[in-house]
């Protein structure tokens, strides 16, 4: 949930902490200049009383809480020229409108995804990802399509990951979990109530749990033990469809994969080529530029080929 989302509900919280929360809903955005001291003068309230409210909400104190809720203006804020990720086209727009429109949507997420992403956390993902006997992927959404496709990629280099779509299978996978193994759980929001059932199951096995999810705090980035952050630019239901939602999961899932890939870069290749010649002898072209070129034959990475290319 949004450091402003919280001030909005004023959860639990007095009549002077919400006289605060108000404030800081108009006029967040001019807290750089405020001191715990200033705050209260302007709300007719004690400093007693701001530092409270931040703790309220789950922080250190002041300076923790204003530095926090200043990053999150300036993320939200940062790009208020681009397409809408609600409604990124209208009823008036022609098809290649609409379709210029939706790759604009598209390379804005990416932008947007990458921006968020910390080579920490990144790593750290990567480490739980290698160490791992089995990734078990859980999502209660749409997130199960995406994952279905960095399931097929993580099996063809020899690892092990499940996934269903039967929500109630869920609940008993994570159960069978080990803290050998890993959980990533992918939901948008962090708060659905069967993810966070699942979260505390890991929790309580001692399974290392890896969250793709919302920008700000959650309950699940909460109990995680890594996150990822989606670009977090849409509502929840009040858009035409979860466009960037499912390109930002795309994202850091290909991401995970390839930062797995690295870690035997020649191996993997090789384990992959020949997964796919035994498995899938059946697929032929006779285009030139998705057949095999003679340099690939053999097994070895092509020489002069970095990038994707080399491990297609």
């Amino acid at each position: 949930m949004l450091i402003r989302e919280k001030l909005a509900a004023r959860k639990d919280m007095s009549v002077a902490e919400a006289s605060i929360a108000d404030y800081l809903l108009a006029h967040g955005r001019d807290l750089a200049r405020y001191s715990t001291r200033d705050l209260s003068d302007a709300t007719y309230t004690s400093p007693a009383t701001v530092v409270r409210l931040c703790k309220k909400l789950g922080f250190s104190g002041f300076n923790e809480f204003k530095e926090k809720l200043l990053a999150e203006h300036h993320y939200l804020e940062q790009r208020a020229d681009e397409v809408d990720a609600n409604f990124p086209f209208t009823k008036e727009d022609t098809g290649m409108r609409t379709a210029n429109r939706i790759a604009q949507l598209h390379a804005q997420t990416i932008e947007d995804t990458m921006s968020l992403l910390r080579y920490r956390d990144l790593q750290k993902a990567t480490r739980l990802l290698d160490r791992c006997h089995r990734v078990q992927v859980l999502s209660f959404g749409t997130a199960l399509n995406q994952a279905e496709s960095f399931r097929e990629k993580m099996l063809k280099i020899g690892r092990r990951v499940s996934l269903s779509s039967n929500l109630n299978y869920q609940l008993y996978e994570a159960n069978c979990l080990t803290p050998d193994d890993l959980a990533i759980l992918i939901s948008y929001s962090g708060e659905t109530e069967k993810i966070l059932t699942v979260a505390e199951i890991c929790r309580g096995r001692h399974v290392p749990i890896l969250a793709l999810t919302s920008y700000g705090e959650n309950s699940l980035t909460a109990l995680a033990d890594c996150k990822l952050t989606l670009s977090t630019r849409e509502r929840l239901f009040e858009n035409t469809a979860d466009f960037s939602t499912h390109v930002s999961v795309n994202l850091l899932l290909d991401i995970l994969y390839s930062s797995v890939f690295l870690l035997d870069y020649d191996g993997n290749y090789r384990r992959k080529l020949a997964f796919t010649r035994q498995l899938e002898s059946g697929r032929h072209s006779d285009s030139p530029l998705i057949m095999p070129t003679p340099t690939d034959v053999d097994g070895s990475v092509p020489q002069g080929r970095t990038g994707p290319e080399a491990a297609r």
